[in-house]
């Protein structure tokens, strides 16, 4: 019998190839090698002995069991190293050398020693078991879905996390994309198709909330359009920097922390998780 379950992983495929081929076009000097975070994985750090941290605390009781863990697109460490301070070790598994030079910078730092590094995409990693496996903000752009969960579960013995927001990351972005490119944006999938991807894949997860997150706020307008003209792959100096830079005249609103992007708020933050 055929279930409205069984083309969400293809339903991914496609809307993920759709996206990246979209931000192709776009760029003017599209380098399939390039490193996306290189020059900002630094705004990636944190104190690893940070207190009060609710999305910590969260994921100390979801790992209570593990003693091992493994981050799947850790960066640099905002949550793993907080989590290996009470582990027996956490492996950080990542594709972007300078978000892992960012880590390995913390961990001597910090002077934490049980965190190792794997560089390389998910998808083809081998590497040993861990009790838990730790994936946040990542899932979206993979277009090999499938074979990415997979791995999941072959790596974790006891259990997964997944943290996602309901909606595609950059959805706020979606009038200005309009605004700049003068088409409509093809997002990337959420929750709720990755929902239906792990259903396919007979996998039956609980599904929590766990945050409500406010507007972005940038420090100030410089920051807003630096960091805007990266997401929309806009080139300074282009027509294209001149319809940004007159949008954001209107859909930026100075507040007591910063400057708030207009249609930036309410995006919700889901746990996802299960046990193998």
């Amino acid at each position: 019998m055929i279930t409205e379950f069984q083309d969400a992983v293809d339903r991914w495929h496609s809307q993920v190839r759709r996206h990246h081929s979209q931000s192709i076009a776009a760029q003017q000097n599209f380098d399939p090698n390039q490193d996306f975070w290189e020059g900002m994985a630094q705004n990636f750090k944190d104190d690893p002995f940070r207190k009060g941290d609710p999305v910590i605390d969260r994921l100390e009781q979801e790992f209570a069991e593990c003693r091992t863990l493994v981050d799947i697109g850790g960066g640099a460490g905002r949550l793993a190293l907080p989590l290996s301070l009470s582990r027996e070790a956490v492996t950080v598994v990542d594709s972007s050398k300078s978000m892992l030079l960012e880590l390995q910078d913390s961990c001597e730092e910090a002077k934490i020693e049980n965190v190792s590094s794997v560089f390389g995409l998910w998808e083809d990693a081998v590497i040993d078991i861990h009790e838990g496996a730790l994936c946040s903000h990542v899932t979206y752009g993979i277009e090999n879905i499938g074979k990415f969960l997979e791995n999941v579960n072959q790596y974790a013995s006891k259990r997964v996390v997944i943290i996602a927001f309901m909606k595609s990351p950059q959805a706020h972005l979606e009038s200005l994309w309009r605004e700049v490119h003068e088409e409509e944006r093809v997002h990337l999938p959420g929750v709720p198709e990755l929902m239906d991807v792990l259903w396919q894949l007979g996998i039956a997860p609980e599904l929590n909330i766990i945050e409500h997150l406010g507007p972005h706020i940038y420090g100030s307008e410089k920051d807003a359009i630096s960091d805007l003209r990266r997401r929309l792959y806009v080139n300074q100096g282009t027509r294209k920097d001149e319809i940004l830079t007159r949008v954001l005249k209107s859909d930026l609103k100075p507040t007591e922390q910063g400057m708030e992007l207009a249609n930036s708020d309410g995006r919700i933050s889901c746990l996802i998780s299960w046990n193998n």
